[in-house]
């Protein structure tokens, strides 16, 4: 099973929620403000004003100063009878508390409400409601929370502050999204875009990019989140805001990790690390040496071990404990796929003390998972069952589904391995239920990923076809122009030299003209219809050829199963009948991998009419096999499916594309999959 990296749940994040500004040029500001009070001896209202705006400045590099302020402006404030700054203390003061005690917080943010609406001003009055409906966002009071963001937005708008209304529709946006409600929340989010592009906040559009964002990964669209991502990134870069480009980065490489494009995804995750690094920011640096260590490790990069070794020294030192829970587990891991089990049972417990010590279910579930598979493999089968059962357990409470079919996997093994067969029984056909369930979940989620893909490539053909259209028309235009004129410039001097025949060439130049705009328009005609033929056939090709690989690799596996079904029977047949089985699994990979490439030939031809050609002119080399293999890397198959189509192990498969890329003439730099894209 492929480890996921386990993620605790951050509670009472509100910060940047409450804040409008950004951080970035506020503590040279806030020193001015410093010598200007030093300065202020008078005790008035602007020095209320004055420390007031000094806490909201020193919040990111002071907390403990910003209550300070705040509390010394409260204090003047309610000295003077100064309602107004009496009221932004209390609010300043309730961002203090917002991580430490939310509930202090929210009782401080209702005060400083209650006070704006008694002298009713607007902007307080939003500004305070929003960050109410923030404290009740991040407690999981989220349907409470999106009264108080509603009434937010409604008093931006009647004051007229568009750019504060599009801030506080991010929130509500955010709420939705955690309340499931995925459509209401990409409608907020675009709307929200729309108000502050025009507003010039690109700090807040760039928040609304990276939320689109994580909503379409969530549902397998890639390219648009892709797309989004690629968008916050170049506003992050404008803005030069360093640790902000870095989570982008850090989200650009986790889409290509989920597509399983490895290359891009550690381009972008060592892009970030660089920056995490730089600006010491050792948060996000470990986060992206972990992922780093996940792509190594998932490419079989004895370097793997090095970053998962850098990042827990670092999520130690910061006591980070999720992530030092995360970056053991896969340390395990990797030494269980190194069959070197004492030292994966170390990091495997290690994860389990600290996942019980802040109660993190999920991570120990997963851990006990993968200590009960150790056990099982040193046949200690008491202490593999007890571990198996007492994570079953959570899982099914926390419906972690994959873990809970693993864990059957193992109760089944423990069961027959100890002869209570009946029980054996059940776990194998929960684990068979299971497995079934996951298979028909990845081909849905597999279909939904090829379909977006397929309609973002669609919408910009059509946007390529129709501006092709267009030049089309525009270089028509200016040739039917030029003939025009050169057509009237000769009849101007034969009616200069022939007058008359004015008459007569007069209408000879008209019929002229009536047949060029004839033609012209029946040419446009037809090249309307060829242009919606070839896009049509071209979109029918696609689907088919896109369906076609699905169902080769879903009905390789399926071959593939039961050539390994009928090779396991072969320890229990006779000579006799071992020659046999040996005879039908040899007749059944010729029939399937005839019958499975036929289709699939015929329908690639015809979406890549020419890759054939061009491989046969510049690799006439190649064998027949090495060119079915140029037909699915061009398709971005993974060596697993390759695999099971060809019916070859993935080490066969392995020297099969080394031998590819000798004949091809690339080097191990250039990137074969790539290479034959662009042929």
């Amino acid at each position: 099973m492929q480890l996921r990296t386990m993620r605790s749940v951050i509670s009472f994040i509100i910060l940047f929620s409450l804040l409008s500004n950004t951080v970035s040029g506020r503590t040279p500001r806030a020193d001015s403000l410093k010598n200007i009070l030093s300065n202020h001896i008078k005790e008035d209202t602007a020095k209320v004003n004055l420390l007031n705006q000094i806490a909201y400045l020193t919040y990111s590099s002071d907390a403990e100063n910003t209550f300070k302020y705040a509390n010394e402006a409260y204090e003047l404030a309610k000295e003077l009878g100064y309602s107004k700054g009496l009221a932004e203390s209390l609010w300043l003061q309730g961002i203090f508390y917002g991580q430490k005690d939310p509930e202090k917080a929210l009782c401080l943010f209702k005060d400083a409400l209650e006070i704006a609406l008694k002298i009713d001003c607007k902007q307080s009055k939003g500004k305070y409601t929003n960050a109410i409906g923030t404290v009740y966002g991040a407690i999981g009071c989220d349907s409470v929370a999106i009264v108080y963001f509603n009434e937010a937005i409604n008093i931006a708008r009647e004051s007229d502050s568009p750019n504060e209304a599009g801030k506080y529709i991010i929130n509500l946006s955010q709420a939705y999204r955690r309340m499931g409600k995925v459509d209401q929340a990409t409608k907020g989010f675009n709307e929200a875009l729309g108000i502050l592009n025009a507003a010039g906040d690109k700090n807040s559009v760039a928040t609304c990019y990276n939320s689109l964002g994580n909503i379409y990964t969530t549902h397998g669209n890639y390219p648009l989140a892709l797309e989004c991502f690629h968008n916050a990134l170049k506003i992050r870069e404008e803005m030069q805001d360093v640790s902000a480009i870095t989570k982008s980065l850090v989200s650009i490489g986790s889409i290509y990790y989920s597509q399983k494009k490895y290359e891009s995804a550690l381009e972008y995750n060592l892009r970030a690390a660089e920056l995490a690094e730089d600006s010491n920011d050792n948060h996000s640096l470990a986060g992206s040496l972990l992922n780093i260590g996940l792509i190594y490790m998932q490419t079989d990069d004895q370097r793997a071990l090095e970053y998962f070794r850098r990042a827990l020294e670092i999520s130690e030192n910061l006591k980070i404990i999720p992530l030092r829970i995360a970056v053991l587990l896969n340390i395990g891991q990797l030494y269980h796929n190194q069959s070197e089990y004492e030292n994966a049972l170390e990091n495997f417990t290690e994860a389990l003390e600290l996942s019980e010590a802040v109660r993190n279910l999920s991570s120990i579930s997963f851990a006990k998972m993968q200590i009960a598979k150790l056990y099982l493999i040193r046949k200690e089968f008491p202490k593999a069952l007890d571990y198996a059962n007492s994570s079953l357990g959570i899982a099914k409470n926390l419906k972690l589904i994959e873990v809970e079919k693993d864990l059957h996997k193992i109760l089944l093994e423990v069961n027959a391995a100890n002869g209570n067969y009946k029980n054996a029984y059940y776990h194998s056909i929960l684990y068979k239920q299971l497995t079934d369930s996951l298979f028909n979940e990845n081909n849905i989620r597999q279909i939904t990923e090829l379909e977006f893909t397929y309609k973002f490539e669609k919408e910009k053909q059509a946007i390529a076809l129709e501006q092709q259209r267009k030049d089309e028309v525009e270089a028509a235009g200016r040739k039917l122009q030029r003939t025009i004129i050169i057509t009237l410039s000769v009849c101007f001097l034969l009616v200069s030299l022939l007058a008359i025949y004015i008459h007569r060439l007069y209408s000879l130049n008209k019929k002229a003209n009536r047949a060029i705009r004839k033609i012209e328009h029946e040419r446009n005609k037809l090249l309307e219809l060829e242009l919606e033929r070839t896009s049509q056939e071209l979109e029918e090709n696609q689907k088919s050829l896109t369906a076609s690989s699905l169902k080769l690799i879903q009905k390789s596996e399926r071959d593939a199963e039961t050539v390994r079904k009928l090779e396991s029977v072969l320890e229990t047949t006779s000579p006799e009948g071992n020659k046999v089985i040996l005879g039908i699994i040899s007749n059944f990979k010729r029939i399937s991998r005839s019958s499975n490439w036929n289709e699939f030939e015929l329908l690639f031809q015809k979406v890549h009419k020419s890759f054939y050609d061009k491989l046969n002119e510049n690799f006439p080399d190649l064998t027949a096999n090495e060119r079915k293999l140029c037909a699915f890397l061009k398709l971005n198959m993974s060596s697993k499916d390759i695999a099971n189509i060809t019916f070859q192990s993935e080490e066969a498969l392995k020297k099969a594309r080394q031998r590819l890329r000798q004949k091809l003439g690339i080097d191990r730099d250039t990137n074969l999959v790539v290479f034959l894209q662009n042929i």
